[in-house]
């Protein structure tokens, strides 16, 4: 039963259980005593009952055989009365007649008087057939009542049997000692022929002590008490104990089930955790913990496995503070440096002993890429800042410069060279008009008009729009739009932008020719599209700054171009990076949301 309760998702019995049980347990005890008191009190009933009916057949057997007679007395009646009332249970053995008159009685003093307490009246009933009934005397002693009609001869003989028999001569024996016996005046009252009579008979009671039965059934009371007692203070016990079992049961799952819990956190905590116990032995790492210190796994429990910029940290606590924080650059992969705040710290028990040190690593890798994202749009916005005022101060004067240009050069020859002087001239004017207009688009905030739109149309049509600089480059344009993709909220005209940027660069990028891969595919929550080119790649120390402004590796390029990408991408919120290696192309990857967040707009 205990393994069944356990074994459920409750491993405990509910209170109200433990007392349904103890409940139980109290009435099935009581239950028991109540029998076995019933039990011993039928038991010695039977007992009195035998033991007044073998008396009373015993004296009517006497008096009907005249063997009280028979042994040198004529008058033995009253002593056989004295010697059986002298046992130890019998109390009174008395002959009474039915107006309550004691004939015969152990004790002579009683003898001729009258009692209530055998009469009618007192439920004292003459009758042939052995009756019992239990009376209380005076002196709060209970005594235990046989009593039935007095029968002087054996059944079947007459008032007159044969005058020479043997039977005749005892009991007429018996019927004299009967008669000496009895009181003066019930003798006087009382022929010998009434003696017979049915409607007349005396009564023979018995009364024997209860005493002795009654300390019998104290003590057995008093047994049953202790007993009943014992075994249900054991059962309460039981229960008591199998309930403490349970929650301890119950309280050591728990315990388990909080340390897996608080285990399972730990071990998938962002940062690592180190604990160094009091043995100057690692007693905890988890995975993050290994990575980031370059350790082979998790069950290393050397410290020399440190770095000793945390050992040195361990020795520091207490002598300067508590807690000891530290920023170091750890080595990480390919050669890199990986930024690393600790935390280091001493672990003290709830005795106040020293129980070990704990290290806790966090990596500032994509903190410090956060910095420099935060830094550069600093920096974008203070050069588009100043690139709108530096364009509308510039631009209305490039009108008239141009509008001058081209006056002056229409008043020479059309072959001429101060009439070519002024074209190119004028042309210049034209791609400073281009730098500011570029630079204005720059600084002009992200004003988006998003619309639910196929992307593939947009492809498509960026495509088509530099086919034709494609085929006049030499360079094949594949295209790998997957037939899924879902409709994205988009500023169709600003996206294009965009692609058209990219796709041109790329173009640009392979002078010899060569292939353009434009493709597009479904992905968690957004779609990426990438545009792959097959040229030379960009030199590894310029792929940091491909997104600043005016960095260009283009002869006549404005630098402009991609970080105009960029701040469009970033404005449906989301992504735009370069992957490109010397001699071997390059791929932009650009990731946009099916639905652009409300803080990436703003």
């Amino acid at each position: 039963m205990f393994s069944k309760w356990t074994a459920g998702p409750r491993a405990y019995a509910p209170a109200w259980m433990i007392i349904g049980i103890s409940l139980v347990l109290m009435a099935v005890v009581v239950f028991m005593g109540l029998a076995n008191y019933k039990r011993e009190e039928a038991h010695m009933v039977t007992i009195l009952k035998e033991r007044g009916s073998i008396l009373i057949k015993s004296f009517e057997a006497g008096t009907q055989t005249g063997m009280m007679g028979l042994f040198g007395n004529d008058v033995n009646m009253q002593t056989f009365l004295e010697k059986t009332a002298a046992g130890s249970e019998v109390a009174y053995i008395a002959l009474v007649s039915q107006g309550g008159t004691i004939l015969v009685h152990n004790d002579r003093s009683l003898i001729g008087t009258s009692s209530q307490a055998f009469t009618a009246d007192a439920a004292f009933d003459s009758t042939a057939d052995l009756r019992w009934r239990t009376v209380e005397e005076d002196n709060q002693v209970k005594i235990f009542e046989v009593y039935k009609s007095f029968l002087p001869v054996a059944q079947g003989d007459g008032h007159h049997g044969t005058s020479g028999s043997n039977m005749g001569m005892h009991k007429d024996s018996g019927m004299r000692e009967i008669m000496a016996s009895c009181s003066p005046g019930w003798v006087n009252d009382m022929p010998r022929e009434r003696l017979f009579d049915p409607e007349s008979r005396p009564l023979l009671v018995v009364g024997m002590d209860m005493k002795p039965f009654e300390e019998v059934k104290i003590r057995d009371i008093r047994n049953f008490v202790i007993s009943a007692g014992l075994i249900f203070l054991l059962a309460v016990t039981g229960v008591i104990s199998l309930f403490w079992a349970q929650h301890h049961v119950h309280s050591r799952k728990l315990l388990q089930d909080i340390r897996a819990m608080a285990a399972e956190i730990v071990r998938n905590l962002p940062v690592g955790i180190v604990v160094v116990g009091s043995d100057d032995r690692i007693g905890y790492s988890n995975e993050v913990a290994c990575s980031l210190l370059g350790m082979q796994t998790a069950t290393t429990r050397d410290i020399t496995a440190l770095p000793e910029a945390l050992l040195e940290m361990r020795s520091k606590i207490g002598q300067q503070k508590k807690v000891v924080t530290r920023e170091l650059r750890l080595p990480g992969g390919a050669g890199s440096e990986v930024p690393v705040s600790i935390i280091a710290a001493d672990i003290i028990g709830e005795d106040g002993g020293y129980v070990g040190c704990m290290f806790i690593l966090q990596d500032l890798s994509e903190l410090r890429r956060l910095e420099k994202k935060v830094r550069q749009r600093e920096k974008l916005a203070a050069v588009g800042d100043l690139a709108a005022g530096i364009a509308h101060e510039v631009r209305n004067p490039l009108s008239s410069i141009k509008g001058y240009v081209t006056y002056f050069g229409s008043l020479f020859d059309k072959d001429s060279e101060n009439r070519r002087a002024a074209e190119i001239t004028a042309e210049e004017v034209d791609r400073v008009n281009r730098v500011i207009s570029e630079l204005l688009e720059f600084a002009r905030p992200s004003d988006l008009k998003l619309a639910k739109t196929d992307i593939r149309k947009v492809i498509h049509h960026t495509v088509g729009l530099v086919t034709y600089e494609a085929d006049s480059a030499g360079v094949a344009i594949d295209q790998q739009v997957s037939p899924d993709l879902p409709p994205l909220m988009l500023d169709a005209d600003r996206i294009t932008q965009v692609l058209l940027n990219l796709l041109i660069n790329a173009v640009q990028a392979m002078d010899q020719g060569g292939r353009l891969t434009i493709a597009a595919e479904p992905a968690a929550e957004a779609v990426e599209v990438s545009v792959q080119d097959t040229g030379e790649g960009i030199v590894t120390k310029d792929q940091a700054n491909i997104f600043n402004p005016y960095f260009t590796t283009k002869k006549n390029g404005t630098g402009l171009g991609l970080a105009i990408a960029h701040k469009i991408i970033e404005g449906h919120g989301g992504t735009i990076r370069v992957e490109s290696r010397e001699g071997s192309g390059t791929r932009v990857l650009v990731t946009l949301p099916l639905q652009p967040r409300m803080e990436d707009l703003i």
